[in-house]
């Protein structure tokens, strides 16, 4: 369904200051600035960060979200907590973005953002481009990396969550790549770096990447054990606009759900594991109401 608002806005309204003053290879935190808001938002992640961003854009109309974004059944929208800094403007201790979010196509961005420390201006085609730039310049490599290939099939165990981030595991069902997460770490930026991943010669898939269904009967027992609290399985059918399209199974809730983009994605992951750390017996619910669903109660 396409949503249109009208409402009058200034070409400022799309930027953002982002203040980065801890980076670590599993996390980012810092404070997001907007000229609309007199005080500065916490972020403790990149999960809560496009939130933030997108609240505000929703708020203000602009730039219009030319589709509605798309839930599971039963789940609400994310709704995280919003940590208000009484900060005016300033820079990162460590880095300092300007980010233009110039349009929300696709259900994802495009624009450009400039790094004042380097004095660097870089366009983005999506926020999945985003999040790969942002971190290829806070860890020193100013080179971009041509990726030839994605994961396309991809299971995620979530065994806890709060604020973005989680510990779990991803696996890449057809040739067993697996990447456990014992400390929590941010699930934008992992998933996305993991499902980008090159797949060398040694990585020869076991299952092969075309059968039919998201996880084989021939896949590993390890892929087949869900989380703590959810499980996903991806498979990304197309990578358009540099995001992924494709279609995400939410194990526990047995339902499936297209996404047309990373960020939507994300939301969905989001929105469940949100649901169901926040919920206690959660997963009992659902289980309860799967059986009478079944027996047509």
């Amino acid at each position: 369904m396409t949503v249109g608002r009208m409402s009058v806005v200034r070409n400022g309204d799309r930027y953002f200051t982002i203040a980065v003053d801890e980076f670590e290879d599993s996390s980012i935190k810092g404070v997001l600035f907007h000229d609309r808001d007199s005080e500065g938002i916490l972020f403790d992640s990149l999960l809560e960060m496009f939130f933030n961003m997108d609240r505000i854009f929703d708020q203000l109309g602009s730039p219009k979200q030319t589709v509605q974004r798309r839930q599971f059944s039963g789940i609400e929208d994310l709704s995280p907590e919003i940590k208000k800094s009484n900060e005016k403007e300033r820079a990162g201790k460590l880095a300092t973005f300007y980010v233009f979010v110039q349009y929300r196509y696709y259900a994802s961005w495009q624009g450009n953002f400039k790094w004042i420390e380097g004095d660097e201006k870089i366009p983005f085609e999506s926020e999945l481009d985003l999040i790969l730039s942002m971190y290829r310049l806070l860890s020193g490599n100013e080179k971009k990396e041509q990726v030839n290939n994605i994961i396309t099939t991809c299971h995620v165990a979530i065994d806890s969550y709060h604020s973005g981030k989680f510990t779990g595991n991803y696996q890449n069902i057809p040739s067993e790549i697996l990447e456990q997460q014992m400390n929590p770490v941010d699930l934008a930026k992992s998933l996305g770096t993991f499902m980008e991943y090159e797949l060398k010669n040694d990585d020869i898939p076991k299952y092969g990447l075309n059968y039919g269904q998201l996880i084989s009967s021939d896949a590993c027992t390890f892929c087949r054990r869900g989380g703590k609290i959810a499980s996903f399985s991806i498979k990304v059918l197309f990578h358009e606009h540099s995001t992924w399209q494709g279609i995400i199974y939410w194990r526990e809730g047995r339902q499936q759900q297209l996404f047309r983009s990373y960020k939507e994605m994300l939301y969905l992951i989001a929105s469940v594991a949100e649901a169901s750390a926040g919920t206690p017996g959660f997963r009992g619910l659902l289980h309860a109401g799967a059986e009478l669903a079944l027996s047509g109660s």
